[in-house]
């Protein structure tokens, strides 16, 4: 004759199995929990990355930017010196503003602006005006009113 194994009364194994299915369940949100967590850390991660980039990536075009700039003036300037005063001066001419070139004549209370490097002069009345002392441009925005600092 075999032995039956002795069970818990009936009461009990409900119990037991009510017990275990909620430590079960308990297991299952502490994971969904901790995922959940896990994935707004990514998220914030992601997002500052992705914000540090996108300025990296400005800072960088602004970068190229100015290095092409640089490069096309010293190719001009290679070609030809009074190349790189045309793309400033259509500039000028483009935003209205007055402007001047060497060898014309300086007026009244007049100040000149280098338009290659930006140097400020106030010459004296009626003189021929010099290509600028600082870089040699010979472009010039006329500013009215004089020097004001």
């Amino acid at each position: 004759m075999t032995k039956e194994p002795k069970l818990p009364p009936k009461a009990d194994l409900v119990d037991e199995l009510r017990e275990d299915l909620e430590n079960l369940v308990e297991g299952e949100l502490a994971v969904e929990d901790l995922t959940a967590n896990k994935v707004a850390f990514l998220r914030a991660w992601l997002k500052d990355d992705l914000h540090r980039a996108a300025d990296y990536l400005r800072g960088l075009g602004g970068e190229l930017r100015t290095l092409e700039e640089r490069g096309g003036n010293w190719l001009l300037d290679a070609a030809d010196p009074t190349e790189t005063a045309w793309p400033n001066l259509m500039r000028c001419i483009k935003d209205g503003q007055p402007w001047a070139l060497a060898g014309e004549y300086v007026g009244a209370d007049e100040e000149l602006q280098c338009l290659g490097c930006g140097y400020r002069v106030l010459p004296p009345q009626h003189t021929q005006i010099t290509p600028c002392h600082r870089c040699g441009y010979g472009c010039f925005r006329q500013i009215k009113g004089g020097l004001e600092y």
